[in-house]
């Protein structure tokens, strides 16, 4: 398979390039974009290099062309899509650096044989997705559109998101693929973006398959919450909700989760602020057999000591992978792979599909040595939750560029880890199974991912469910 060589716009916190790691894919991301000052010195202290801090809009056709990718990852900014702004879609300032790069992306003469994007739901129905997948099949790419949340993958959260994967025709390899060249040769008649498939549930079908092939569906056995919970934060007296905020609340419907919960509200960018509503979801500390809840009662809901997930725990069912040495144990240290999928196999064929399933475990999402999510010591709780919750979910990312995007070869082994390491030629694969050293943190196990800056400052880097897994004609929108 060709080595991949990718470029990661909209980079933010580096989600989608911890994401390709976990993916285990022979390559590399190349050079990354984000003008977010928080956020690049963020995934500077991660990745040792710092994103290119230009504007996205400004980048013509020879700025991308200069670093010979195959391969394009983005997660543009949501606001213009969301439901709760203003949908203004295209006609959103926000929204022009992705049609921008749409514009290059035309231009070029040798575009990525790869793309992949990553948005809110209500994407699926905008101008800008309809301008992007009818640019994409004019230009001879291949599509698959979702709308998948992490609870599709195993994962105890309700983070739906909008993915495309795209990829051209001439990247597949006949040879290896179940693509016949007449179908390669072969384009529809017609194309209309209303009616292209959008696959709810997962698996779904790898792109040298049919699009329309049926997959066996497969139920994961979610983890409790308290797989991510921190040992140090049980009472989370830091992190507690104040008693006045939610009596001044009456009738508010607080989404109120225990530590046996296996499901949680998405977490955004207000999360940790007054800004309750719609925020994410609180965790129970006090008077634990009380699970049924009067909302008309504010006294009642406030004594149940409500507190916010710390930012450690948010990036673990985002599944960053965190250096947990310096911060909490590893609550999943002792996790099999088999434990979370309900056959009791760490790793399910699909009949003669070429799409695995791999049932979750956070270890298979990060090196031994990292790259781990780090954040700069000066940077304040609501900043980090602020960025944990504008970014996306690292597991969900790889398992479709693995399972889809990438999945070229029948028979050729399941990769676990790839570390961004190396020339981009020819990385080594490493099995994460180890240990993780349960050290006290440095900073007391509060605000504990990882953050001294010292760690990294060695490391800069040179420059260069539904029942049906398809939806024919069927579209998921929003009411």
């Amino acid at each position: 398979m060709t080595s991949i060589r990718a470029l990661e716009f909209f980079s933010g916190i580096g989600g989608l390039h911890f994401g390709f790691n976990a993916s285990g894919v022979n390559g590399r991301v190349l050079e990354s974009f984000d003008m977010n000052q928080q956020a690049n010195d963020t995934y500077r202290l991660s990745f040792g290099k710092s994103p290119v801090p230009r504007g996205i809009d400004r980048l013509m056709v020879k700025d991308i062309e200069k670093y010979n990718a195959n391969c394009w990852l983005m997660s543009p900014p949501c606001q213009p899509y969301t439901r709760g702004g203003k949908l203004l879609d295209d006609q959103d300032n926000r929204a022009k650096p992705l049609l921008h790069l749409l514009d290059q992306l035309e231009k070029m003469k040798t575009p990525p044989q790869y793309l992949f994007l990553e948005n809110v739901k209500n994407f699926e129905t905008s101008r800008s997705r309809y301008r992007l997948v009818t640019l994409l099949q004019k230009m001879g790419y291949v599509l698959r559109e979702c709308l998948l949340a992490p609870y599709n993958f195993g994962i105890p959260n309700d983070r739906l998101r909008y993915f495309l994967m795209a990829r051209l025709r001439s990247s597949f390899d006949t040879a290896t693929t179940s693509i016949t060249q007449d179908s390669m040769d072969s384009k529809p008649e017609k194309f209309d973006p209303e009616t292209e498939i959008i696959y709810t549930s997962w698996p779904l079908p790898a792109f040298v398959e049919d699009p329309r092939k049926t997959l066996q569906q497969h139920t994961f056995s979610i983890p409790e919450l308290q797989k991510f919970m921190d040992e140090n934060e049980k009472d989370g007296k830091d992190y507690l909700l104040s008693r006045q905020l939610i009596l001044e609340r009456p009738n508010f419907r607080f989404d109120i989760l225990q530590p046996s919960s296996t499901r949680s509200a998405c977490f955004t960018k207000a999360y940790g602020s007054h800004h309750v509503a719609g925020g994410g979801s609180l965790l129970q500390t006090q008077k634990m057999e009380q699970q049924e809840y009067d909302f008309s009662n504010s006294e009642s809901i406030a004594n149940l000591g409500l507190r916010f997930l710390t930012p450690t725990e948010v990036a673990r069912i985002h599944v960053f992978p965190l250096d947990e040495k310096h911060g909490s144990p590893n609550p999943f240290e002792s996790t099999s792979t088999a434990d979370n999928v309900e056959s009791g196999s760490a790793e399910l064929s699909l009949g003669d599909s070429l799409t695995t399933v791999r049932p979750f475990n956070p270890r298979l999402s990060q090196g031994p040595e990292g790259p781990f999510l780090r954040f700069p010591d000066s940077m304040k709780v609501l900043h980090r939750y602020k960025l944990l919750g504008n970014s996306l979910n690292v597991w969900v990312v790889a398992e479709l560029l693995r399972g889809v995007l990438f999945a070229d070869h029948p028979g050729t082994p399941r990769p676990e880890y790839q570390s961004a390491d190396g020339d981009g030629e020819s990385n080594t694969e490493k099995s994460v199974t180890g240990s993780s050293n349960n050290a006290e943190s440095s900073n007391g196990g509060k605000h504990d991912i990882a953050t001294s800056e010292e760690v990294v400052s060695d490391k800069i880097q040179e420059d260069p469910q539904e029942n049906q897994p398809t939806r024919e004609a069927k579209r998921a929108r929003v009411d």
